[in-house]
């Protein structure tokens, strides 16, 4: 990948506002150094990536609202001394009250939302970044993306076509789920140095250090 369109693309996806950093200089530096160490002793190319969460949830937002919308008005059918000019402007009411408070409280609407959709939805997004960022692009394809999204507590590890050929997704469940507790329990740096120290001997030995090696993805932690 060319270094100037990967700074582009990093520039473009890293920017986060000032006091808004989910992790401090010392918690990357930690996980980066991790990385730098692996990839030092071997080929594949690990990239972590972290958001707060993974969408907008705007058709969630208005599908949710919509049905409180729906449950107050059967409510409201049991009051016979409701007028039809209250009904509604009751329903508008709900309505722009719960879609403020979810737009402003993403949190509470994902505590309204399955587990499952929640999921797909970040992992939709997951993948989507993987391309984006261009670890499809590599000339090793070794690429890992180690990606959290933390509204949603999910995790996901993803690797391209060379890792898969000798790791199969399986190998990966054991540390995703170590990962995924780590988050729950909001040890969130450490969740990934654990994920990384866990496979860094397997990569080393499955994928050793080339004299040949470039490295040609950035080791910095990417915040979305």
């Amino acid at each position: 990948m060319d270094s100037l369109v990967e700074e582009e693309v990093l520039a473009e996806v890293a920017q986060v506002e000032d006091g808004k950093m989910i992790f401090n200089t010392d918690e990357k530096q930690q996980i980066e150094s991790l990385i730098k160490e692996t990839e030092q002793q071997s080929s594949a190319e690990l990239v972590a990536v972290i958001t707060q969460t993974s969408n907008t949830y705007r058709e969630a937002k208005l599908f949710v609202s919509l049905i409180l919308t729906a449950l107050c008005s059967l409510a409201l059918q049991f009051l016979d001394a409701v007028e039809l000019q209250t009904f509604l402007l009751t329903q508008v009411i709900v309505f722009s009250a719960s879609y403020f408070v979810f737009d402003f409280k993403t949190s509470l609407l994902l505590a309204l939302l399955p587990k499952s959709y929640k999921y797909k939805v970040a992992s939709h997004v997951a993948h989507e970044n993987f391309q984006k960022l261009g670890l499809h692009l590599t000339t090793t394809k070794q690429a890992i993306m180690f990606y959290v999204s933390l509204d949603e507590k999910y995790v996901e590890i993803i690797t391209d076509s060379k890792i898969k050929e000798k790791l199969a997704d399986s190998y990966w469940e054991e540390i995703v789920s170590q990962f995924i507790e780590d988050v729950h329990n909001k040890n969130i740096c450490q969740g990934y140095i654990n994920a990384i120290e866990s496979c860094k001997a397997l990569l080393i030995q499955t994928f050793p250090i080339e004299d040949d090696d470039v490295n040609e993805l950035s080791d910095e932690v990417i915040e979305i």
